[in-house]
């Protein structure tokens, strides 16, 4: 009963269209792209710019390979190529959003600051805002354009400062970075500058800058500091603003929370030789769940870091981890202590596990006991133990008390949650005629992720409180008892009783279970993994995807040498099964970037008429021009 009243109270490609076909020249500046270019001019906001025609599709090749080389860029026409695909982007289309930031990878090592031309600059500027939410890099183009405003605004950094232009809320904080006589300033940019709550927010950025005279610049190394939302990165804010090393300048924490995660990271930039770089150990993060202390003055900080140990029940670890300012870097102290259970509902539900073999009087009465100091933050903990109940009303033959629960609960449930799936999953399958407690769990153990039953569990309790006996078939057995049974093999291992194992069959999905006759009378049963000869072969792959590091060893590292080499490396081990077009778009532009340019031309040439309607096909063939 007290149950049920806590629980009322908690739970009342597509065709890509690719490049122009605008005249160009080959390029001249192997190894590598051109690096010399100008810095950009000063922009203005223009408004009701021309929006240019999406270009048609660019078809198969034409004339033999020789006959192609690599494409002679110039700064407009590949803005234009990256102009359309971000225009062209659809809410989760990872593979275009990649496609992006290769694009303006090989725009910054083309073309540093580019757009130059005020015009591509803004539309390029409107297109990305336009985009799906967190899905494109908005930096390199958003920074320029802040530092034009300010130009134009008349803006100093003397003083903090807060204005609005062009809808983009600007808020200047100065601050001695460098301890020289220039002036620097955190720009805080924020757009829309309406927005009013995180998810209205298109982009968030806190852009470390200089005035000289009357002109603003971005600082040296600021591509580092990151910006929201983009991939994973959901929100960011400032955590610091001031000398947190002890040395007698200032430097500023961003806290940066992950979708998902549940931790924030503080990254620390300060300035070192002539730029803005991390002071965090490379190859280490600080990882936040909770902030136990940091004093203003000094240069040591101690967090509570987290630990998922069950997502079934909500439940955390957490461990004290201190960093300390030693030898130019924040550093973790003394190795790490191990995480321990955190003091709430969740946890404490979860050492009780597994709930499915207890008595179910016993197991109900745990769950009652251990929610009586639930609060409203345990919400996920107190529907999964609602769920819990439920199911062992089952299992102790209560059908009726079950159902009533699932109603009450489905009541309470939200759209689209994990307790809305679990209770329409209980409900289609108790209406079904022959519904036994193992069906209804079988279906619960799959309808959404984390299901509230464990087959398995449920098995563990039938066989132990009433276990097959010896002098009778284990099949038989197991069909009088309602069981699908499947294949039955005896296993046998030296210095064991042989075993029998048998695949048991519920709402399509197989268990494994041995019966090994350990005592006179009965077999003893586990559960186990298929026999060898059951397990599934795995399929030789019809092509290879790239490795999972190599997105980031490219986009975030722009490494493309060792991008070659992973990618040799997978062929290697896979021999005669060819890479996909991404992994081969990838090798292509790898051999670009390095300036070995008769294997990029070739590779890019091959790809194009291999997958010619392909995103992949249709940059490579961006890349080349007939000669």
């Amino acid at each position: 009963m007290r149950f049920r009243y806590l629980f009322g109270w908690l739970c009342l490609v597509a065709m890509l269209l690719l490049a122009t076909a605008m005249p160009i020249a080959a390029q001249q500046n192997p190894p590598g792209f051109a690096t010399n270019t100008p810095p950009p001019p000063p922009l203005a906001f223009a408004t009701n710019t021309p929006q240019p025609l999406l270009s048609p599709v660019i078809a198969v090749p034409s004339a033999p390979q020789e006959r192609y080389a690599l494409r002679r860029w110039d700064e407009a026409a590949l803005v234009n190529v990256l102009l359309e695909q971000v225009r062209r982007l659809g809410a989760g289309e990872s593979e275009r959003g990649r496609v992006i930031r290769l694009l303006q990878l090989e725009l910054a090592e083309r073309f540093p600051n580019a757009p130059r031309r005020p015009e591509q600059r803004e539309q390029l500027l409107q297109a990305m805002l336009a985009a799906p939410r967190g899905m494109v890099d908005m930096r390199g183009v958003v920074r320029p354009f802040i530092a034009g405003l300010l130009n134009e605004a008349g803006a100093s950094f003397e003083v903090f400062n807060t204005l609005t232009v062009a809808d983009f809320s600007l808020t200047i904080m100065p601050f001695r970075l460098a301890g020289t006589e220039t002036r620097d300033a955190l720009v805080h940019i924020r757009y829309p500058a309406s927005a009013t709550t995180a998810g209205a927010v298109l982009y968030d950025d806190y852009m470390p800058a200089r005035q000289q005279g009357t002109t603003f610049t971005v600082l040296n190394g600021a591509a580092g500091v990151p910006a929201a939302p983009f991939n994973t990165i959901g929100q960011i804010n400032l955590e610091r603003l001031g000398d947190v090393d002890d040395d007698g300048l200032e430097e500023f924490v961003l806290a940066v929370d992950y979708v998902g995660g549940v931790n924030r990271e503080y990254r620390i930039f300060g300035w070192r030789g002539e730029g803005i770089t991390s002071l965090v150990l490379p190859g280490q993060t600080i990882q936040v769940g909770e902030l136990v202390e940091w004093p203003r003055e000094g240069s040591r900080l101690t967090v509570l870091e987290y630990r998922i140990e069950s997502p079934e029940w909500g439940c955390l670890g957490e461990r004290s981890v201190t960093w300390a300012w030693t030898f130019n870097f924040f550093r973790p102290g003394a190795e790490p202590g191990e995480f321990r259970l955190q003091d709430s509902t969740g946890c404490r539900l979860y050492q009780a596990e597994p709930l499915f073999e207890l008595p179910v009087e016993d197991a109900i009465s745990t769950i009652e006991e251990l929610i009586q100091t639930a609060t409203v933050d345990d919400r996920a903990a107190i529907d999964r133990a609602a769920m819990t109940v439920a199911l062992l009303r089952v299992l102790e033959g209560r059908a009726d008390l079950a159902l009533g629960q699932v109603e009450r609960l489905a009541g309470t449930a939200e759209p689209g949650s994990w307790l809305a799936g679990q209770v329409a999953a209980f409900q289609e399958v108790a209406a079904q005629p022959n519904t036994t407690p193992l069906t209804i769990c079988a279906a619960l153990q799959h309808a959404t992720l984390y299901g509230v039953c464990e087959v398995d569990e449920v098995l563990a309790r039938q066989f132990t409180e009433d276990p097959l006996r010896r002098d009778l078939p284990v099949r038989d057995q197991l069909e009088m008892r309602g069981f699908i049974v499947g294949d039955v093999v005896t296993l046998s291992a030296v210095g064991q009783f042989d075993r029998q194992a048998v695949r048991l069959i519920f709402d399509g999905y197989d268990y494994w279970w041995a019966f090994a006759p350990l005592s006179r009378e009965t077999y003893t049963a586990e559960s186990i993994d298929p026999p060898s000869s059951f397990q599934p072969v795995a399929e030789r792959p019809v092509k290879l995807m790239p490795p999972p590091g190599a997105w980031p060893m490219l986009l975030d590292t722009n490494a493309p040498g060792s991008v070659l080499g992973q990618l040799d490396n997978l062929m290697q081990e896979n021999p005669g099964v060819p890479l996909d077009s991404s992994a081969r778009f990838l090798q292509a532009f790898s051999y670009d970037l390095m300036g070995t340019r008769d294997d990029a031309r070739q590779a890019y040439f091959t790809l194009w008429s291999d997958d010619p309607t392909s995103i992949w096909g249709q940059l490579a063939a961006a890349h080349l021009e007939l000669r």
